[in-house]
């Protein structure tokens, strides 16, 4: 039976749609034969109240099609089991620069006007300088909100401040937030309007959000592997291993965890499917 009205993760409630649903099998590279298939059986099969619903009935079958698909089509709410804490979001997010021709570093204290301020990732290109907020949520539905834009908007200028007074004349061109998941209408207007960057899921829409990021780059996050279960993705990340990319070459860490013969196997080539290797 097709549902109507379905719950959201933010709270409010939204009418459900066989297309955008579709939409969202196609860009997880679902070809349209078998996300025509995957919703059919669903509307006809489940019992949908809630997006999460909707989410776990999809992510199911296509995990019974091909561990790929289920990954790739989870990839947002993978990137939310990089959690609890945000530090494994600031490492992935650092490797999505990397990528893209940033020369990063992490945990960086740097000293302001008036007081000094501990930076996520400060990123060199060329001959510019880039600070970047990493707001991670362990839930979807969240937004941040004008607040956060504020917040850096004055650690940015005291230490801009400061910078603009040094004798070798290095400058802090631009500052950016990056979010997992979403920020609010007044956080984006406001943002826009003093030349702030935002990166969120799916903003700036037409390309480079994170979406586009991960993408462009073929950085998945280790936590899109189906093969793992949580306590074991909850390990290697905390060995440092974030990306799909990297786990062939440092299986040494799973095998560090007690995966070896054909789990490791199944794991590695999971990981090396979903990142293109």
């Amino acid at each position: 039976m097709t549902p109507k009205n379905i719950l959201k993760s933010a709270g409010d409630t939204q009418l459900f749609s066989r297309q955008k649903l579709l939409e969202s099998l196609y860009r997880a590279d679902i070809d349209r034969n078998t996300a025509e298939e995957i919703v059919s059986d669903v509307i006809k099969t489940s019992i949908i109240t809630s997006t999460d619903d909707l989410h776990h009935a999809v992510f199911e079958r296509l995990k019974k099609k091909k561990t790929v698909y289920a990954a790739k089509y989870n990839l947002r709410r993978a990137i939310t089991h990089l959690g609890p804490s945000g530090y494994p979001f600031e490492q992935f997010v650092a490797r999505l620069l990397t990528a893209k021709g940033y020369s990063v570093k992490t945990n960086q204290i740097l000293q302001g006007e008036c007081v000094s301020h501990e930076a996520d990732v400060v990123g060199f290109k060329g001959k510019k300088h880039y600070l970047f907020e990493c707001k991670f949520h362990n839930k979807t539905g969240y937004k941040s909100s004008i607040q956060t834009v504020l917040y850096m908007k004055s650690r940015y200028e005291d230490i801009r401040s400061r910078w603009d007074k040094l004798e070798n004349k290095k400058h802090l061109h631009k500052v950016w937030i990056v979010t997992n998941t979403k920020f609010t209408t007044d956080a984006r207007k406001y943002a826009k309007c003093i030349g702030m960057g935002l990166i969120s899921w799916r903003y700036p829409e037409g390309g480079g959000s994170l979406a586009n990021l991960i993408e462009e780059t073929g950085l998945h996050p280790v936590t899109a592997i189906t093969s793992l279960t949580r306590k074991q993705k909850r390990h290697i990340i905390s060995y440092g291993l974030v990306v799909c990319r990297e786990v062939r070459q440092k299986k040494y860490l799973l095998e560090k965890i007690g995966i070896r013969g054909d789990k490791l196997n199944r794991i590695i080539n999971e990981a090396n499917d979903i990142c293109g290797c």
